[in-house]
């Protein structure tokens, strides 16, 4: 849509009066005073104002702690809330005020302390007097008044306070000179003028004498002078101060007037606290200690200090009058302003909707005329709409027929597996009831029965499944006693609990429960179940099956349900899996590592739920799972058809307990540890069980056979057992078979090692990319034995054959066709390092497995492998080999080659060297010469 010109002139007049209405952002300053009451701390707080004129991005916000700790404590955190940008603090006391300080500063907001110090260094600024100097200079003046004789009374500040320590401290050090003069007596004022008057009170009253006072503030020598007046005390003792603070009631004044004889400057650093402050929240350069000058204020210079503070303070009323006129009128021309925005606001606004209005009358016309033109479209679209809706309909139809072709189909197959599989069955049967075959015929048949009622069961359930999707199947509830019922299937899955050593238990406080109920649906139901339970329980574990009658509210009333928990002590199920294990079709992650459709437990869930009953699951990830049936009592929510009256003959759980066998995957593998001669090796990996069974069938009596149920297992097989040759299943748990092949092909122990991969994927692509991961020969499923056997005793011959070429070849730079590239550089790398070290005699087999980043075991195995020949023996063949090329070559005696080659004696050599290559070394090079052309 396009803007308007009369919308960018809304927008930016919109844009220019928001902007006018912000607010300029401004520092926030907190100031914590430790009191406000006393003259020294309201100058000091006006010269803050003042200073605050010079700089109006900047406000300050007091809190006066009355000279309370806990209170000014109290404040500081209260600043710290509000977030404040800084913090100035006058500490009542040191010590107590200290930590508050430190959390103000860690947390990253400047602090400037004034005044009185902290005791730690965690601030950013100090801005105050030397206390000890002006205490210096006050015992100096004191000792020059008294002409360095004479008794001191002292009121000090309040004791705990930095500048009262510090100003008693600097009098003291100074009098250390004038032995002839002493303080009588050191009283606490506190910095308070009524508490300054009842202590001088008392010590009038006691009859003191002294010949000069120092207190530590103007305002308490005040109280001194009045109260030694209005006693009319005999005493006419010098009066020292401290603050020198201008106006009348200040320290001057009290000097001109003849109160004090002195007074020393104290500056009380307003201004400059506001200067600092500015320079710390701009980024500006800044001092962090601050010390300010101190002077002695008497009678020969008090006048023109007078003079000069007056003269000051008459400027400073000339500037806030210039300061509150320029306000008003900034006031004043900011009223005008915002008057002539508004009017020039109001006149474009009333240009702007007399646009619109002329812009609405024209677009009106133009949106009937595209409104006419609208409704035609709309009329040949619900033409379209209607047409594609047929066709959508007519398509539907069709895909509807196709669906329950495919239904039907699906339907009529599973019937027709169910007729073949029923003469499989039966002949297999007796066949195995025979004793005219020998135990491995027996074994398999049994093979194959067990694999062909495994196959009926799943037909059984494929149609099972369809009969709920076509909502055909029906109940045909029985009355029969759940416990025995519980019994006869705990039975069928006896064996298998005794070979894993799994204690299965069905346990109830009842001895008989009558409940109708469909046997065939609740056989299902609990088969599933407990093969979970079996799948997931490790050997020596528990699965329990709990029967109970929950009670009612009513204590003679009867139980309503029966509640059946099966619970296992397996690895359980996580959470992010527990409530889809019901989902059609659904295998959790760790499911993946047992056969099964998905359906078992779906299956389970709806048979329940045909009797009016529940299943549900809860699991903790480490302990086990439960699984919960709830099935009603009586016949209330059963429908007559559904109800079969009479006796119900036991059910036949012979098929169970065939399909239990199943469940025994994950018994020990055995060993493959045979007596007598060493057969080759062949690691078997794969995780269907009786596909490992009939491939052991097919090799056991040639090979010496070692198994794995996935691929991480073969690996870890692979590098203990190191064997002669892999047949790995593709599609397999934790570890496929591609990602097997890989593993043992990069990994430079393994890589010599043929693998054979067996897989269901027969297409080309599948081949080629198992051939691409190194695998040796590539056998689809299903497979002859005789192939199999056929390919594995090929591959090992080539091995063997490679071996034999290697030990009679010379020629130590010939490449050995028939191994891998790894296997190539490993065997070059090895001859290389024995060339290298010919005349050592310390080269050892650890050294040489360091070196090439392998263990000394599988130096041993691998070397073994390629060329059939000892670590020493190969050692050796590769200074045969050498010798030959300098036998040929180098014109030296065999003498001389021998001790080249390493030999400790040529005698020794030679005895090698005929063992080796059948022939003598100068027998070897006289063949040679009649070879070469003349």
């Amino acid at each position: 849509m396009r803007i308007k010109p009369v919308t960018y002139l809304l927008i930016l007049l919109f844009s220019f009066l928001v902007l006018q209405g912000f607010p300029t952002g401004k520092y926030k300053i907190g100031f914590s005073q430790c009191t406000t009451s006393d003259h020294w701390r309201q100058t000091q707080l006006r010269l803050m104002e003042m200073e605050l004129s010079f700089y109006p991005d900047m406000e300050l916000q007091v809190k006066d702690a009355g000279d309370n700790n806990e209170l000014q404590i109290r404040q500081i955190n209260e600043f710290l809330a509000e977030g404040i940008d800084l913090l100035i603090v006058s500490p009542n006391e040191s010590e107590p005020v200290t930590p508050v300080v430190e959390k103000v500063f860690n947390q990253g907001i400047p602090v400037i302390v004034i005044d009185r110090t902290i005791n730690t260094d965690r601030y950013t600024a100090y801005i105050g007097g030397n206390n000890y100097e002006i205490g210096l200079e006050a015992g100096r003046y004191a000792a020059a008044l008294l002409k360095g004789k004479g008794d001191i009374l002292e009121i000090k500040g309040l004791s705990g306070s930095s500048p009262a320590i510090a100003r008693h401290a600097g009098f003291l050090k100074s009098l250390e000179s004038f032995p002839n003069i002493r303080i009588v007596k050191s009283a606490d004022g506190e910095w308070n003028w009524n508490i300054a008057r009842q202590v001088m009170t008392n010590l009038v009253n006691s009859r003191l004498n002294y010949d000069l006072i120092f207190a530590h503030n103007d305002v308490m020598a005040l109280e001194a002078y009045k109260v030694l007046r209005e006693s009319a005390s005999p005493l006419h003792p010098y009066i020292l101060g401290i603050d020198g603070l201008p106006g009348d009631n200040g320290g001057i004044q009290y000097v001109l007037d003849g109160r004090l004889d002195a007074t020393f400057l104290y500056p009380t650093g307003g201004e400059k606290a506001i200067q600092t402050a500015h320079q710390i929240l701009t980024g500006l350069p800044y001092k962090k200690q601050n010390i300010m000058s101190t002077m002695v204020i008497d009678s020969t210079n008090a006048r023109i200090l007078k003079m000069q503070t007056d003269e000051t303070e008459l400027l400073q009323q000339k500037i806030e009058k210039q300061r509150s006129i320029l306000a008003t009128q900034l006031l004043k021309n900011k009223t005008q302003r915002s008057a002539l925005i508004s009017l020039i606001a109001l006149l474009a606004v009333t240009a702007a909707f007399i646009v619109v209005i002329f812009q609405a009358l024209r677009t009106r016309k133009r949106a009937n005329r595209a409104l006419e033109q609208k409704n035609q479209e709309i009329e040949k679209q619900k033409e379209a709409i209607i047409t594609q809706r047929d066709q959508l309909v007519e398509v539907s139809r069709q895909l509807e027929e196709a669906t329950q072709a495919k239904l039907r189909f699906y339907t009529n197959i599973s019937h027709e597996f169910r007729t073949p599989l029923t003469l499989i069955k039966g002949p297999l049967e007796n066949l195995m009831e025979s004793e005219e075959f020998s135990p491995a015929h027996r074994n398999q048949f049994s093979l194959m029965h067990r694999n062909t009622v495994r196959l009926l069961r799943l037909v059984n359930q494929l149609m099972d499944f369809r009969k709920l999707e076509n909502q055909k199947m029906e109940l045909a509830a029985s009355e029969n006693d759940l416990l025995a019922f519980l019994g006869d299937i705990r039975e069928s899955f006896s064996s298998l609990a005794g070979k894993r050593n799994i204690d299965l238990q069905v346990i109830s406080g009842e001895k008989e429960i009558k409940i109708w109920f469909d046997r065939d649906k609740m056989d299902k139901v609990f088969f599933n179940i407990l093969s979970n339970a079996f799948k997931f329980t490790s050997d020596g574990g528990e699965i329990t099956v709990f029967v109970t009658l929950p009670e009612v509210k009513e204590r003679e009333a009867p139980a309503e349900e029966v509640l059946i928990e099966i619970r296992d002590t397996g690895t359980g199920i996580p959470a992010r899996h527990l409530d889809k294990i019901f989902d059609r079709f659904y295998q959790a992650e760790k499911s993946q590592a047992f056969r099964g459709t998905g359906l078992g437990l779906n299956l389970s869930r709806e048979f329940v739920e045909m009797h009016h009953g529940q299943l549900t699951a809860s699991s903790h990830e480490g302990e086990g799972t439960s699984f919960f049936i709830r099935l009603p009592l009586g016949t209330r929510h059963l429908q007559p058809d559904e109800l079969v009256q009479g006796t119900v003959n036991s059910m036949d759980f012979k098929d169970n307990q065939i399909l239990t066998e199943d469940l025994a995957a994950d018994l020990p593998l055995p060993s493959g540890e045979f007596p007598g001669e060493k057969k080759p090796v062949i690691l078997i990996v794969e995780d269907e069980p009786d596909i490992r069974e009939f491939i052991r069938q097919s090799l056991g009596d040639s090979y010496q056979i070692i198994e794995a149920g996935d691929g991480r297992e073969g690996l870890t097989s692979a590098l203990e057992e190191e064997p002669d040759l892999i047949i790995s299943d593709v599609m397999m748990p934790e570890m496929n078979g591609l990602e097997l092949t890989r593993a043992i092909k990069t990994d430079q122990r393994t890589c010599h090692l043929p693998v054979i991969l067996l897989t269901a994927r027969a297409a080309l692509e599948h081949k080629l990319e198992g051939l691409e991961e190194g695998a040796d020969s590539y056998i689809p499923k299903p497979f002859n034995s005789r192939h199999l056997q056929i390919r594995v005793r090929k591959l090992l011959e080539n091995r063997a054959k490679i071996r034999e070429h290697y030990k009679l070849s010379t020629d130590l730079k010939e490449e050995i066709s028939g191994i891998s590239r790894l296997d190539k550089k490993f065997l070059s790398g090895l001859v290389q390092m024995v060339e290298e070290n010919l005349g050592d005699e310390n080269l050892s087999v650890d050294e040489m497995g360091t070196k090439l980043g392998i263990s000394r075991v599988h130096l041993y195995r691998k070397i073994k492998k390629l060329t059939g020949l000892s670590v020493s023996d190969f050692v050796t063949s590769v200074k045969l080999k050498k010798s030959t090329e300098l036998l040929l070559n180098s014109g030296k005696t065999i003498s001389e080659i021998a001790y080249e080659v390493g030999f400790t004696s040529p005698s020794y050599f030679s005895r090698c060297f005929k063992e080796y290559f059948k022939i003598a070394p100068s027998e070897y090079v006289a063949r040679m010469k009649n070879r070469e052309p003349r």
